[in-house]
């Protein structure tokens, strides 16, 4: 109880003082590989539990979740149009279209901060709702419209980054949004597997019942087909290391998060990503304990 109120206030001086603005983002930047550091004991016996209060993934009241979805190109096509369902984007492009304010942001930051080599680091979060004003007003991020939103969102599938949908209460303080705007906005990131802070870390995150919890799929799983040619690429793709190559077969196993980088990275087209289980009808719906609000 005493942890917790220490930490209610260091959240406020936080948000007033320490949170990111054009100024600090260079900062924040260089942080990111120490940061990174820092997440892969996310699930250590002692370390553990304070570095998950400290960014915020538990305790009272913080109901931080991120869900994945399959990067958009790398889906079974031919079943997705046969079966005439919506798509994990279109999920995304809905709820652009229901948004009251939406935002980009300059840059990202985890790109930034490792100085990726592979992907642009001008294509920044998507951030939906009216706390986003904040990241306006900071000089982090620009206003975009309806239309500016759906070509940055066509812009990332087409470059193959992984959409990580996310609420997170250590985004909320970091931007220092206001605890009344805590529910009033919602990201959606782009992430690559060399820098994403998530993406690196998933593997050591998912030791911890807890995490396994809160960092999701939506119901997408990868399965390899005949075609496979044993060349082994998908394995090194797998950030949760949970494909095996035996006899030039493939077999996924484990907790396998749908993000389909294995597919594109498959030379033959060989992997492709299911669907387990229907989609929701409403992106916000996958979200249990909050609801974001996004239309103002």
């Amino acid at each position: 109880m005493i942890l917790e109120r220490f930490g209610k206030r260091f959240d406020e001086f936080y948000k007033r003082y320490l949170s990111i603005t054009r100024e600090s983002w260079k900062y924040y930047a260089k942080f990111q590989p120490s940061s990174g550091k820092v997440m892969k004991n996310t699930s250590h016996p002692i370390w553990g539990p304070l570095i998950r209060k400290l960014y915020r993934f538990e305790g009272e009241n913080y109901h931080t979740q991120a869900h994945i979805l399959p990067v958009n190109k790398s889906l079974d096509k031919s079943e997705r149009l046969a079966h005439s369902r919506i798509t994990p984007m279109e999920l995304v492009r809905k709820a652009v279209e229901q948004s009251s304010y939406r935002i980009i942001l300059h840059k990202c930051l985890c790109r930034d901060g490792f100085e990726c080599k592979d992907y642009s680091t001008d294509v920044g979060c998507l951030m939906l709702g009216e706390a986003c004003r904040r990241m306006v007003a900071t000089g982090i991020a620009k206003s975009v419209t309806v239309e500016e939103a759906l070509a940055h969102l066509d812009k990332a599938s087409d470059m193959g980054l992984v959409p990580i949908c996310a609420w997170a209460e250590f985004e909320a303080i970091a931007k220092g949004i206001a605890d009344e705007d805590h529910t009033n906005y919602f990201e959606v990131c782009f992430c690559c597997p060399c820098c994403c802070l998530g993406l690196q870390n998933y593997k050591h995150m998912f030791k911890n019942d807890h995490m396994r919890s809160i960092m999701k799929s939506i119901g997408w799983r990868a399965q390899g087909t005949e075609e496979c040619i044993g060349c082994g690429k998908c394995v090194e793709a797998c950030p949760l290391e949970c494909i095996t190559l035996k006899e030039n077969k493939i077999t996924v196993q484990g907790d396998c998060i749908g993000c389909g980088l294995c597919s594109i990275r498959c030379p033959v087209s060989a992997i492709e990503m299911k669907e387990l289980v229907p989609m929701k009808e409403d992106l916000l719906d996958y979200f249990t304990g909050i609801r974001p609000n996004i239309t103002g």
